[in-house]
């Protein structure tokens, strides 16, 4: 099978490192050319110090090269990206099923797959769970979760899984994609209170409380309550929110110990996806009629300076 990925960070290599590992031809769209043609050479990713890509992975900066002849397209790109990448994918596209794996919604506040689905003629899917790519690279046991109802879901499972990367399957197309977004959100927030140094009990309140607030907000949506206690939902938060990998939690830390938010993210080289994700949160708390004061609250800790503790307080 050729497999067809769209985004050559940290996320897209190590799914590409994934698949070529399980014996499928694998071609990432690079949009940097220079990246795309240094990848390509040194058989590595400066994303994923360590690990290799093996020779079955081909990169390249032109899209035309990568989607031709593919089967499957995974789209890897930052969310912001994937409406401008899927747009200039479309015309090379046939039937092809699409597996978005970039968290986050448009910038309009909808879902990507609705976002996705009004470009192409294929199946879409989503693919979201605990897996950062610093551990799915090096071949680390992971789980996750792909999420859609089309006949060729079973098909997808199969190329994704093995031994250690289990992959759960589950229509809940809308259920996995709010708590893929809006758990970076709360990682943020923990970062913030590690900064600070506020201690554990805050983190495991701001987690579940705050969970409590997105299985609400996907409750509205149309979203299943079983989707917030599996893979996607409180798993992807627990690895978000603790581990040392998280970008989003980075961010929330740094922020936490006195910087200012723009000169964290712009000393970054990959993308903190919960700063939008809080944002756009804000307005969807207005559209959907849902009380989300924990999520709120940091919106105004990130972007009107309030003070972490009162708002823990006036929670």
């Amino acid at each position: 099978m050729v497999i067809a990925i769209l985004g050559g960070g940290s996320w897209g290599s190590a799914l590409a490192v994934h698949l070529a590992s399980r014996g499928e031809r694998v071609r990432v769209w690079e949009f940097f050319d220079a990246q795309a043609r240094e990848m390509q050479e040194t058989r590595a990713c400066k994303l994923l110090p360590g690990v290799v890509l093996s020779e079955n992975i081909f990169v390249s900066s032109r899209m035309e090269e990568v989607l031709q002849d593919s089967e499957v397209v995974m789209l890897v790109v930052p969310s912001d990206k994937v409406e401008g990448t899927i747009k200039n994918a479309a015309p090379l596209l046939i039937d092809q099923s699409v597996i978005i794996c970039s968290k986050g919604f448009s910038k309009d506040g909808l879902l990507l797959s609705d976002v996705v689905l009004a470009e192409v003629e294929g199946e879409v899917y989503c693919l979201y769970g605990p897996t950062h790519a610093e551990e799915v690279g090096r071949g680390l046991f992971s789980g996750i979760v792909l999420a859609g109802s089309g006949k060729k879901r079973e098909e997808l499972q199969a190329m994704l899984h093995s031994e250690s990367f289990k992959v759960d399957v589950t229509d809940d197309i809308i259920g996995v994609q709010v708590c893929a977004t809006l758990k970076n959100v709360l990682a943020v927030f923990v970062g913030v209170l590690d900064g600070m140094q506020l201690g554990d009990n805050a983190k495991a309140y701001v987690m579940t409380k705050g969970l409590e607030e997105i299985k609400e907000l996907g409750m509205k949506w149309g979203a299943k309550a079983e989707t917030f206690s599996g893979l996607a939902g409180v798993g992807d938060m627990i690895v978000t929110c603790t581990s040392l990998h998280s970008r989003n939690r980075f961010v929330g830390q740094e922020v936490g110990k006195g910087r200012k938010l723009q000169d964290v993210l712009q000393g970054m080289t990959m993308v903190a996806e919960g700063v939008s994700a809080v944002q756009i949160a804000v307005k969807l708390q207005e559209r959907f009629d849902v009380s989300m004061p924990l999520i709120f609250g940091l919106y105004e800790i990130l972007f009107e300076g309030r003070d972490p503790q009162d708002v823990l307080k006036g929670l």
